[in-house]
């Protein structure tokens, strides 16, 4: 006796375009699944060998001190989550993004969630450098951060932004926001230097998308995609390097980095 469902690749690949085309989430099914997959491969090198687990953490996720020789980190943190049996770190991130995500990709479309996504993180990882620099101490420098918080957070950022030019209630989205910051006061090994920075970059790129009354005027929608990406881009990049670290100290153990989880 055969199923009458068939997972076949013609039928997925029918669901995907139809998804695709009525604005489904399709980019945070993608990064779900992404972030998902490198967990696995974060567990069993973590239990196959912690050598391989350590320098996976050193080569992917993000360190202050060694933007400048792998930069390639502002982009490897955001899909790594903690290892171990702890799974709570991926699986609070994943259920939050699965929850809130959907509708802002919706509102958006694909390209721009996506576009929004990734320079929430970068500005995560931007945050993590302001708060390095202003501490300017090794430990600092040299602690390592990796998950999709920063990220997320900008999705926050981007919702709260959104309800509010169309009149939503803002109530609950804004105490979910405020509970997720005062978290790292009670709970310890957050990175809430991201999350502030994921916050911010992810409003502001918002605010650029949906733009006002007269900029929507002069500019369609796509004009002010890539004007908007072009503008968060560099000012994220030029807040990372005016943070670049300037202490022989931190320069001298580079090499071997202080590897902390958070």
């Amino acid at each position: 006796m055969t199923s009458s469902i068939r997972l076949s690749p013609t039928r997925w690949i029918r669901h995907l375009r139809y998804e695709w085309k009525h604005r489904g989430p399709v980019i945070t099914s993608i990064i779900i699944t992404v972030c998902v997959l490198m967990w696995l491969v974060e567990q069993i090198a973590y239990y196959a060998d912690k050598n391989a687990f350590t320098g996976m953490v050193y080569r992917m996720a993000f360190i202050p001190a060694l933007t400048a020789s792998q930069p390639w980190t502002f982009l490897t943190s955001l899909f790594m989550h903690a290892p171990g049996i702890d799974v709570w770190h991926i699986l609070c991130n994943m259920i939050t993004l699965w929850l809130v995500a959907p509708s802002l990709e919706k509102l958006l479309g694909h390209w721009q969630f996506l576009m929004l996504y990734l320079l929430s993180g970068l500005g995560g990882d931007a945050g993590t450098m302001v708060a390095a620099r202003i501490l300017d101490d090794p430990q600092s420098w040299l602690q390592s951060s990796f998950g999709a918080s920063g990220a997320i957070f900008g999705v926050l950022g981007a919702l709260m932004v959104t309800s509010s030019r169309t009149h939503l209630d803002l109530r609950q989205l804004i105490v979910l926001t405020a509970i997720n910051l005062v978290m790292p006061l009670f709970v310890p090994d957050i990175a809430w230097q991201a999350h502030i920075g994921g916050l911010l970059t992810g409003a502001g790129t918002s605010s650029m998308l949906v733009g006002t009354t007269a900029i929507r005027r002069v500019l369609n929608y796509r004009k002010r995609t890539i004007i908007t990406m072009i503008i968060i881009f560099v000012v994220i990049a030029g807040v990372v390097l005016l943070s670049q670290n300037t202490s022989t100290l931190v320069t001298r153990l580079s090499g071997s980095p202080i590897v902390l989880d958070s």
